[in-house]
This record gives C-alpha cells, structure tokens and sequence, in this order.
C-alpha cells in the first residue's frame, strides 16, 4: 500500500477478448426479450477534450466489451457538468488533450503545449461526483495528456509525468489490489497484464483513501518508470478512482501480444460496485 507521495506509473493496456470472464456482471433478466445495454449502470466515455472520436476503433471495442457485460454505454463531447454526471456510474476520461494532436507543434511553438484541458468547474464537477459515490477511470496515454489532465488529477491528489519514451511489458508485475481477484476469484482472478507504460503519477493525500497498486513495471534499465506501479486505485469518499495511461484498443490483442480482457472488466465492475 503507498502513501503520500506514492509513484502510480501510468500505463497502456490492450484490451482483449480473452481469457473469456465468468458471469457477467449486469446480465438482463430474459436476454431473448431485452438487451444487456439497458440493464446496467451507464458508463460514460468522454470524447470532449480532443481524446477520440465515436468511431475510434479503441473506444468502439472499449464499448463493446462492456455492452457484452450488460452496460449502458454513452459517449459525450460536452462539458463535464453536474447534469452530465447525475445518471452515471463510471466516467471513462482517456487520453484528453488540450488542442487537436495536428495543431500541438503550432501551441508547443507559441508555449501554449502544456495548457490544461479541464477549468476549475470541470474539475470541481468530476470531484463532487465521485465523493458521491461515482467511478472514475482516469487515463493518461498520449504525448500531452499528462498535462492536459493535471487539473482533474490534481483534483483527487494525483500528478501525471510522462516518461521520453513507452515501454511494452508482456508480463507486469501483478499488485495487491482486490479488483484483481474479480467478483468470482475461482475464475474471474487476473493471471497476467500486459502493459504499454508510458509514464507514471505521483500522490498525496487529497481527501481520499491510499492508493493501492494494481500493476507494477518490471525492473528495465534505462526506462523512467521501471519498478514503479504502472496502475492504481483508490477509494475517494463515497466513490472510487482508478488511475491509468490506457490505450483502448480493439478488444482483442495485437499479434503476438497477451491482452487484458479480464483486467479490463475487472476495473469496471470495480468502479461501478458490481457484486457489491
């Protein structure tokens, strides 16, 4: 367990379509009449902040794997406002950035490159609701999201740094989190995580309980992040916060490469109390 000034390395996960997960965690009461996709919680994907488009393949396979677990899946480009928020149970806020990437050496030019894409509201916003019992995945995995998404961090006791260069990792090194057991362990428990670090996080305390680490970075020489925890969670008032540099890809693996389906569900039902 990690304390003030804990370093949360922030990390790219793949996710994937195996190993396959055990019950689902919101599954519609007669699946032939009725779809999954109004009989869970809604999760909402931010696409507000230059972070995709509705028709990224990441957040499309992101949306289906969770569609498949019996979520209401949303997506909004508007300001992150008290009634944006009422009815959801998780926010997905992943990769958000402060201009379009084509126009970032234009800003980086003009010292504009690290202007934060959240205002004060935002941020106070995001924070009310997760003290009030919502869940939040907060991911830095773009060159400038960390400073894009300093304020909203900040507002739960968080700090992203980027390392020069990612590092892929086939095996991280699993935490001690709960999430990682799932809500069945005989069957739901992670085995293994792959992981993209692309930087890392520091935290102090901001109100919130202590950040526990979900996945560590093998020791690599000459990379800014080795050993640190590249994933963390952290119970924050009534809610809860998982942070993260996630790249949301199609939901299965690259060739060659393990994938993360079951972590992924994991963070999920996690976030949004399923089994709970």
């Amino acid at each position: 367990m990690f304390r003030g000034g804990l370093a949360i390395a922030a990390i790219g996960l793949v996710w994937t379509m195996s190993p396959a997960p055990g019950d689902r965690a919101y599954p519609a009461a007669h699946r032939g009449e009725h779809s999954a996709y109004r009989r869970g919680p809604r999760v909402t994907i931010d696409l507000g902040h230059w972070n995709g488009s509705p028709g990224d393949a990441r957040l499309l396979g992101l949306a289906d794997l969770l569609t498949w677990d019996g979520y209401q899946v949303t997506r909004s480009r508007q300001h992150l406002v008290p009634e944006l928020l009422e009815d959801a149970r998780v926010l997905v806020v992943a990769g958000p950035l402060s201009f379009p990437p084509v126009l970032r050496p234009a800003a980086a030019a003009m010292g504009w490159a690290d202007r934060p894409a959240f205002g004060p509201d935002e941020a106070a916003a995001v924070r009310d609701w997760v003290l009030g019992g919502g869940g939040l995945l907060l991911a830095a995995n773009t060159a400038g999201s960390a400073a894009a998404s300093a304020p909203l961090a900040a507002a739960f006791g968080l700090a992203f740094h980027e390392c020069p260069a990612d590092r892929y990792f086939a095996q991280a090194t699993l935490g001690e989190h709960p999430l990682l057991a799932g809500i069945h362990p005989e069957y739901e428990a992670v085995q293994f995580a792959a992981a993209t670090a692309h930087g890392w996080v520091t935290a102090w305390p901001a109100g919130g309980g202590p950040a526990v680490p979900v996945l560590l970075a093998p020791a690599a020489a000459g990379f800014c992040a080795a050993g640190k925890p590249l994933a963390a969670a952290l119970e924050f008032g009534r809610g809860r916060v998982v942070a993260l540099a996630a790249q949301l890809e199609r939901p299965q693996s690259a060739v060659g490469r393990p994938g993360n389906r079951q972590l992924t569900l994991n963070i999920f039902h996690w976030l949004s109390r399923a089994g709970n």
